[in-house]
């Protein structure tokens, strides 16, 4: 039986798990839902009698429910990534725990370590104030180098290589659309014209990817956390394969993430964003490589919202942000139509 909305029960649960991990009893104490993310349910966990901590220790859950937007969810590719990046320029939680398997928590989860800071909020109103500027560079430059020094990451010996299966350079692109067109198959509950022409577009047009890289898959402001004007902590790792990458920096580039600026996730100059991180990354950026990936992720952000409606409209998640999001779809899809027109 599912105790996911039931702290007290989780709590029992999640004792019983560690101790089996440890070999010795822990204390868990009051389990802590975040009210953030549309996806894997996050919660805070202080923990107790863990090896090598005398005192409590904080740390975060990741559930992922059978009700949520990219159900059913493995939590495999977190940790297979997240442990592949250990010891990088990457900053990012440390994973402890996971297993797919319902019956030990009630849905796929992975335990990592809480990390110091806040993230800051992509979406504001336009003519809202930005960051301070001397503050807002200072993290625009981390924002860049890091994803820079995710991409440089040799891969092959380490554990998200198992996600390399038929991804060169030359098919990368075309193995990301048929991905997204498979989910879109399975979420969207009408026909979209636009999304089939979209696909062909897309798959008439693919790009030779520089080299294979980590793809983070969400990488924008929101998903990263900052203390004292330093990036403590890149965040939401469920998106993340391999492939081109040019494909953050589309993503990154969406004037969704912009908060009514001209800036990239509100952070930084295109052009000075576009020349630093190809300094960094050691390639030259392909502006028409990023301007495809543009439209692709508009496509992406498109599904997304196809599957929060069908969850909404299935009864499976009842939260009010879902039928918005689904209101969007359109939206996206226009803004896709004139990405391609653009690049054509």
């Amino acid at each position: 039986m599912s105790t996911i909305g039931d702290e007290s029960a989780l709590a029992e649960r999640i004792a019983h798990y560690l101790a089996q991990q440890v070999g010795s009893a822990v204390q868990v104490g009051t389990v802590r839902r975040f009210p953030v993310g549309f996806s894997w349910l996050t919660f805070s966990v202080p923990v107790t009698g863990l090896p090598d901590h005398e005192d409590t220790q904080e740390l975060i859950l990741r559930l992922g429910p059978d009700y949520g937007l990219f159900a059913p969810y493995s939590a495999g590719p977190q940790v297979q990534a997240m442990r592949s990046l250990g010891g990088s320029a990457v900053p990012l939680p440390r994973a402890y725990w996971s297993s797919d398997d319902p019956s030990i928590l009630g849905a796929p989860f992975l335990f990592c370590e809480k990390v110091e800071g806040e993230a800051v909020v992509p979406w504001v109103s336009a003519g809202q104030p930005g960051l301070e500027e001397g503050y807002r560079r200072q993290l625009a430059e981390q924002f860049i180098d890091v994803l820079a020094a995710l991409h440089r990451v040799p891969w092959q010996d380490k554990p998200i290589a198992a996600m390399a299966q038929g991804i060169t350079p030359a098919t990368a692109a075309r193995v990301n659309v048929e991905y997204w067109e498979k989910q879109i198959e399975r979420w969207a509950m009408r026909p979209y014209p636009l999304v089939d022409w979209g696909i062909r577009w897309l798959k008439a047009h693919c790009p030779v990817a520089p080299h294979v890289a980590i793809v983070h898959g969400d990488y924008r402001t929101g998903n990263f956390l900052e203390k004292n004007g330093r990036i403590t902590s890149i965040l939401d790792w469920e998106l993340v394969h391999l492939g081109d990458p040019h494909e953050d920096l589309g993503w990154a580039s969406l004037p969704m993430y912009m908060g009514g600026s001209k800036l990239i996730s509100r952070l930084a100059e295109p052009d000075w964003f576009y020349a630093r991180y190809g300094e960094k990354a050691g390639f030259d950026v392909s502006m028409a490589s990023v301007r495809y990936y543009q439209a692709l992720s508009l496509l992406k952000l498109a599904a997304t919202h196809m599957a929060a409606a069908r969850c909404f409209e299935e009864g499976r998640f009842n939260d009010m942000r879902m039928p918005a999001m689904g209101s969007q779809i359109a939206t996206c899809l226009r803004q896709m139509e004139k990405t391609i027109e653009a690049a054509s």
